[in-house]
């Protein structure tokens, strides 16, 4: 049994009757969701080296609770998103230490590190605030038409980069932004191999007794080649969600159909499901680089390499 037998694929054909179906309340409900109002460049001079690709850093930046049926936060200013916590406004991570604290810190050495990569953040309509900062820090600023909602759209916003023909682009969370350089060396060691994904899998070890959690790539930790039509495929992929024209299940062998978990629009992991039915299967035709940490034992891991191996045979694994 292959991977395309167990989980669903947005295929093309889907994606274009999205885009001839769609309603032109629908047309301008993601035009809202995921355009960009206006770019705000930082005085950042980059130089690609002779015979290299423009390299971008993506990242994405909004403040919300993740799920539809969170309460509603305040219109953020910058004193509410420093003393959230204090207020009592989160419910998982604090704003500021957690998001913002990590680009103030790390990414200064990370740029002066890599001065041929362009960092791009894109920061919900309502943290306008920040861009001062964020172009001071060095960040190329793409701010969004959309306030922070909940968990989407701006957990999509980051992938919006992989739209660049002929760029590599390396995909992180704010969070992890102390990571920054090895994943961008990941990448470059991605395209030296003549491949064009690397990730690590994830939810390695969860059952699979009542739900599916595994996912072929995890949302703010992987590097790919850029030229996908992203934003129609997300568009695409939150049509025919809504629609139940996508299926929301795996089937597993022995135990039969089980829900893909985290597949509510516009709640928490939403993207990374995203990730699994539309994106990794285009990306996996380029080749993939797939790095299993050493503890891994998912029953879904398998037949994962098997696809990504018969998608392009130069595929590789590290283990981690």
């Amino acid at each position: 049994m292959s991977w395309t037998d167990i989980f669903p694929v947005l295929d093309d054909d889907m994606v274009a009757e999205c885009q001839e179906g769609m309603t032109a309340e629908e047309r301008r409900e993601f035009d809202t969701w995921f355009g960009v109002k206006e770019i705000y460049r930082a005085p950042r001079e980059t130089t690609v080296p002779e015979g290299g690709l423009p390299h971008v850093v993506s990242a994405t930046l909004f403040w919300k609770h993740v799920n539809a049926a969170d309460p509603d936060l305040p219109t953020p200013t910058r004193e509410l998103v420093v003393d959230a916590k204090r207020l009592g406004l989160v419910k998982r991570f604090s704003p500021w230490e957690s998001y913002i604290e990590p680009l103030q810190v790390h990414s200064p050495a990370a740029m002066e590190l890599h001065p041929d990569v362009r960092f791009r953040l894109y920061l919900a309509a309502d943290l306008d605030f920040l861009i001062p900062d964020l172009n001071g820090l060095g960040w190329d600023v793409y701010l969004m038409e959309s306030p922070s909602l909940r968990y989407s759209p701006g957990g999509f916003w980051r992938f919006l980069a992989l739209e660049d023909e002929g760029t590599l682009v390396t995909v992180i969370d704010t969070d992890r932004m102390n990571e920054v350089s090895n994943e961008i060396g990941r990448t470059r060691a991605m395209a030296d191999m003549g491949l064009g994904l690397w990730r690590v899998p994830g939810y390695y070890n969860s059952s699979l007794q009542k739900q599916v959690r595994y996912r072929p790539i995890l949302g703010g930790h992987f590097g790919a080649r850029g030229g996908y039509p992203v934003k129609a495929m997300i568009e695409a992929f939150i049509w025919h969600s809504r629609r139940e024209t996508l299926r929301k299940t795996a089937f597993i062998p022995g135990l039969g159909e089980r829900p893909i978990q985290f597949a509510q629009w516009p709640s928490y992991g939403f993207d990374e499901w995203f990730q699994l039915a539309a994106l990794y299967p285009r990306l996996v035709f380029s080749g993939t680089w797939t790095f299993i940490p050493a503890d891994c034992r998912s029953l879904l891991l398998p037949v994962d390499i098997e696809y990504a191996m018969w998608a392009h045979s130069g595929s590789e694994i590290t283990y981690c």
